[in-house]
């Protein structure tokens, strides 16, 4: 019995040194484990990146890279059409729910996210860029002194993408000069029976960003839409109805496919490249995959809007805009605040815009053009060269950008004149002051 108590008294003191043991062990690991040597830093990210463009590829790629050389660094991608983006930003941003970094657009879209001291500015890590990005290139995504995001591409957005044969085949070896012989034109390609544009309006921002924001600026001048929103001009003003008309007046000629409000940008870019349309009125975001998808890419033509007689703009002025920001999170701080601001300088290098260039997208940087750009790039860089005017939804406030959006399709179907859209807005710029 003695024997056995004992036995029983030295494994017992076994098992308690083991747990005493085991326990030092564990709490080692645990500290271990929490170092910031150890840790993964998660930063979620929202951007548009889900069609496989050039573009878009090359920008996966700078996360993926970054990734590899931050192995501590985690970025949580939602990759989001981009017309659900916007409507997402637009109601996760009231709730203050929104990502670590987050693809923003320049202008009225940007502001209401600074206003709402949503996202921070960097301006403490700007220097990082000196020598790359020109300051000139810095400001559609500046609010007063601050910086809040950096561009990486310039997209004019409204380029006139032609068909050669199909305009040769009526009698058009060059493109028209005037809207007056741009109307011939479609005439002449109707009674061929092909479709003169090709146009996807469905979400209803095409028609303002790759239209009215050129047609107008050729009918108002550059100083419009700063002087209706400071109250100096309105949109009633006659040269702007006269903007609208022509709109107007292309959908009452029948120069769209007829399904024009049914279908989106994507398949009108489609209904281009398969040859059932001879033009196309899109941004230059358009031009990597749409020489990626042509069998003969000598074919296509690129032209600005033709010049409209009386009107008081530079016929030559095409819309552009700076693209690809990405914003912080106001509520960043500490380590991941680091990590986000490390992620940028990473994103924004000569590696970065090389890509682009090759993608044949034109860059905000200083560097030199890689062996082999296409004669498309070359086209889009000269006629941007001219001069460039304001895209309306990065310009005017994002609920006057809604009600021109909505009204240029009614417009488009007959349900709206011009004049109505014009009083319209003005109430909408009214009520904004």
């Amino acid at each position: 019995m003695r024997d056995f108590k004992s036995k029983a008294l030295i494994l017992m003191a076994i098992m308690v040194l083991t747990i005493m043991s085991a326990c030092s062990g564990g709490g080692n690991e645990k500290s271990s484990g929490s170092s910031k040597e150890g840790d993964k830093i998660e930063l979620t990210f929202w951007n548009i990146w889900t069609e496989p463009s050039p573009q878009n590829e090359a920008s996966l790629k700078q996360v993926e890279k970054f990734m590899e050389e931050h192995p501590n660094i985690v970025i949580k991608q939602q990759n989001i059409p981009h017309d659900q983006f916007k409507v997402k930003v637009k109601t996760q941003a009231a709730g203050q729910q929104l990502p670590d970094l987050i693809q923003v657009f320049p202008g009225a879209e940007l502001t209401p996210l600074v206003d709402g001291k949503l996202i921070q500015p960097i301006n403490d890590i700007l220097g990082h860029w000196d020598g790359l990005i020109n300051e000139g290139m810095l400001g559609d995504y500046k609010v007063g002194e601050e910086q809040y995001a950096l561009p990486a591409n310039v997209t004019p957005t409204s380029l006139v993408y032609y068909n050669k044969e199909m305009l040769a085949d009526v009698g058009y070896d060059e493109f028209p000069k005037t809207y007056e012989e741009f109307k011939k034109l479609i005439t002449k390609l109707q009674d061929k029976g092909t479709i003169p544009i090709a146009l996807g309006n469905k979400a209803q921002w095409v028609l303002q960003s790759s239209y009215i924001s050129t047609i107008g600026d050729r009918m108002t001048g550059s100083d419009f839409l700063s002087g209706v929103l400071n109250g100096e001009k309105k949109f009633t003003d006659p040269q702007f109805i006269k903007a609208v008309d022509v709109i107007k007046e292309l959908s009452d000629m029948e120069a769209f496919n007829e399904d024009f409000n049914s279908i989106d940008n994507i398949q009108h870019r489609d209904l281009f490249v398969l040859g059932d349309a001879a033009m196309m009125i899109d941004g230059a975001w358009s031009l990597g995959p749409t020489l990626e998808a042509l069998e003969n890419d000598e074919n296509l033509g690129i032209a600005p809007f033709p010049a409209i007689d009386g009107g008081d703009g530079n016929p030559e002025a095409v819309s552009a805009v700076t693209g690809t920001g990405i914003a912080l999170n106001s509520k960043l701080e500490g380590e991941k605040l680091e990590a986000a601001q490390e992620f940028l300088k990473s994103f924004y290098d000569e590696e970065y815009y090389t890509e682009l260039m090759k993608a044949d997208i034109l860059v905000a940087a200083n560097i030199e053009a890689p062996e082999g750009v296409s004669e498309g790039l070359k086209e889009v860089a000269e006629i941007v060269s001219k001069q460039t005017s304001p895209v309306y939804d990065a310009t005017v406030p994002v609920d006057v950008t809604d009600v021109i959006n909505a009204g240029l399709q009614e417009v488009s179907i007959g349900t709206m004149t011009p004049e109505e859209l014009a009083e319209k807005l003005q109430e909408a710029v009214d009520k904004q002051k």
